[in-house]
């Protein structure tokens, strides 16, 4: 939402923004180092380690592991792509399944890949990490994955533990693209891991959210509402229209397509997985990076980031939901954690007929509030301001939709229309409303979850981190009662200024200079307002005191 003012700062290279010394951005108001808060002034430094070396029985699992990752390129898979490259110095190779995206083949978009900020660390303390990994050009959503033959047979004959991580999260995807992802995609998957010649574990992520017709979920399977095989048939004897108008019909009492199609695609696992070596794993809202490999990084607007971005630039300034209820959020890098440590527990000592189902979640033992969560990257965030903010920070969020429309009315709608005619006036791009609606849009979206909560059992999470020894607990944490939302909030925002909106920190000294100029500007114009409005109550109850003859 937000990310749409940025779009034309991204295409900037940061490396041509003149550099401030870290002593004018650490004064005796601004005390912290942003770098060392992020923990990027933290890296290990990079030492060979020897074949003969013994590492923790999770390292020790992946010691000439070859590793088959759907979903490598987006968010979670990079973060667990990371992760294994870092901390298990024996894993043989990754492969990534890669689609040609935008005119860039397979190579060009694996080098994209690590280009991110997010493997800095990665590429200092373990710099010969690169001929660990390939990419396999393939599909999820064509027949055989898009195989070539000659990388079908690569994999089979060498591949011995799969993550499957790709789908399409969006909420409004459309039913026939969705099913051809997440449930087609899926069973393909299956098919080519039965044939795999030396197949350990496959791990497929899924979301807590696929059975979200329900408020209380358990760490089983649930009968979905359609047999995905029927629904299969359906989509391939009709248009897309006619489906797009059928969808409200076929997904039920689900709230999109994307909860529908991951609850069929759990549904083919339990019908035609019985005989794998495999895990169903679950987390909640994915939120930003908790402790590593730098704190706050995300690389797009996932869950509340678009909120905290939105407002945290002034663009945002109210929001329709029930901010005293608790949304289940984790941090992505205690999900990969907990689910490198799931899928060495299913390889190693799953003993269960059934396949079991990890649900990573953090709202029975760190629940948190929105507003609270809000309120806490409000305080924390003040400090990292970012040289895009267009208005000092204000925000409300209310569930009466009355309030709702009259705050969106002035503090959206109206100001809105001023800046973009001002700003075609100047020759500019109007670009404040075309936001706006995508708020909106995103509001209608996001309406069946404003006011619930919901209740996740995560107790085979819980029981895993206990039976960890003290070496896998410290390399791969993801101990949910030691979660922080208040260490959490310190790096949040200064991680999305700096890894999400691209705003490098020597543009602090100029951007706290701007910040105080928009609270100055923000003060006068509540002033203005309050004082509007007392002189209208006035105006009113005198006029109202005259006709009934009290003045």
């Amino acid at each position: 939402m937000a990310l749409d003012l940025h779009r034309k700062y991204i295409e900037k290279k940061q490396d041509s923004a003149p550099l401030v010394p870290i002593k004018d951005i650490i004064n005796s108001k601004y005390y912290l180092d942003p770098l060392e808060l992020l923990g990027e002034r933290s890296f290990n430094e990079p030492r060979e380690i020897e074949e003969s070396e013994i590492g923790s029985p999770v390292q020790e699992f992946f010691r000439d592991g070859v590793v088959f990752l759907t979903g490598g390129t987006g968010f979670m898979g990079k973060v667990l792509v990371e992760k294994l490259l870092r901390t298990c110095p024996h894993i043989k190779h990754i492969y990534l399944l890669i689609r040609s995206k935008k005119g860039k083949n397979v190579d060009q978009r694996l080098e994209d890949i690590f280009e991110d900020r997010l493997f800095k660390r990665l590429k200092h303390e373990v710099p010969k990490y690169y001929h660990k990994v390939s990419g396999v050009a393939g599909d999820c959503s064509l027949p055989g994955l898009g195989l070539s033959v000659s990388s079908r047979n690569t994999l089979i004959n060498e591949v011995n533990i799969i993550f499957h991580g790709a789908a399409t999260v969006r909420f409004d995807e459309h039913i026939r693209v969705a099913m051809n992802i997440n449930v087609s995609g899926t069973r393909e998957l299956l098919s080519l891991a039965r044939k795999i010649t030396n197949l350990k574990v496959m791990a497929h992520v899924s979301t807590a959210y696929s059975n979200c017709n329900r408020l209380h979920v358990e760490e089983k399977f649930y009968d979905p509402i359609a047999d995905y095989e029927d629904v299969l048939k359906l989509i391939s004897s009709n248009d897309d229209q006619t489906l797009q108008d059928m969808t409200k019909e076929i997904i039920g009492d689900l709230p999109n397509t994307y909860a529908f199609t991951k609850s069929l695609a759990e549904d083919a696992i339990r019908r035609e997985a019985q005989d794998l070596p495999i895990l169903v794993f679950r987390p909640t809202v994915v939120i930003a990076t908790y402790r590593e490999p730098v704190r706050g990084w995300i690389d797009n607007v996932y869950g509340p980031t678009g909120l905290i971005v939105g407002a945290g630039t002034g663009v945002l300034h109210t929001y329709f939901g029930d901010s005293n209820i608790i949304t289940d959020m984790i941090p992505v890098d205690m999900v990969v954690n907990a689910l490198i440590c799931a899928t060495k527990e299913t390889a190693t000592n799953n003993k269960d007929d059934e396949i079991p189902i990890y649900t990573c979640s953090s709202a029975a033992q760190k629940p948190i509030k929105w507003n609270d969560f809000i309120e806490m990257n409000r305080r924390h965030g003040i400090y990292w301001p970012t040289i895009r903010a267009i208005w000092y920070y204000s925000f409300w969020a209310t569930n009466n939709p009355y309030f709702y429309a009259l705050l969106n009315f002035f503090c959206h709608i109206v100001p809105g229309y001023l800046l973009d005619t001002l700003a075609v006036i100047a020759g500019q791009k109007p670009i404040l409303m075309k936001i706006y609606k995508k708020i909106d849009k995103v509001r209608d979206i996001l309406a069946y979850f404003s006011d619930k909560e919901w209740t996740f059992t995560n107790d085979r999470v819980l029981a895993l981190w206990k039976s960890l020894d003290s070496q896998d607990q410290d390399i791969f944490n993801f101990d949910i009662n030691q979660l922080s939302w208040e260490y959490f909030s310190q790096a949040h925002c200064l991680g999305l200024r700096v890894y999400l909106v691209k705003d490098d920190i020597h543009t602090l000294p100029a951007a706290r200079k701007k910040w105080e100029k928009l609270y100055i500007a923000h003060t006068g114009l509540q002033v203005f307002v309050y004082a509007f409005l007392l002189y209208c109550a006035w105006t009113i109850t005198s006029l109202i005191l005259k006709l009934t003859g009290f003045l």
